[in-house]
């Protein structure tokens, strides 16, 4: 499975549109902040890991 980087810019976009009235700046930077790092650790999780063993043997997985 790809990673699906049109989704994480959707996300992007959607944080910014949330946060772009908030008056408190110090506030909406802690908020941005958490939502992009959670965005970020979704996007990354989507990755399937191909690879082999150490019998040249294929495996695969997510990560966790």
């Amino acid at each position: 499975m790809a990673l699906n980087k049109t989704g994480l810019k959707a996300e992007i976009k959607s944080m910014l549109n949330e946060l772009k009235e908030d008056l408190d700046q110090s506030e909406a930077i802690e908020r941005f902040a958490t939502k992009l790092s959670n965005a970020i650790d979704s996007y990354v999780k989507t990755a399937q890991v191909v690879g082999t063993d150490s019998n040249n043997g294929p495996i695969q997985g997510t990560l966790q």
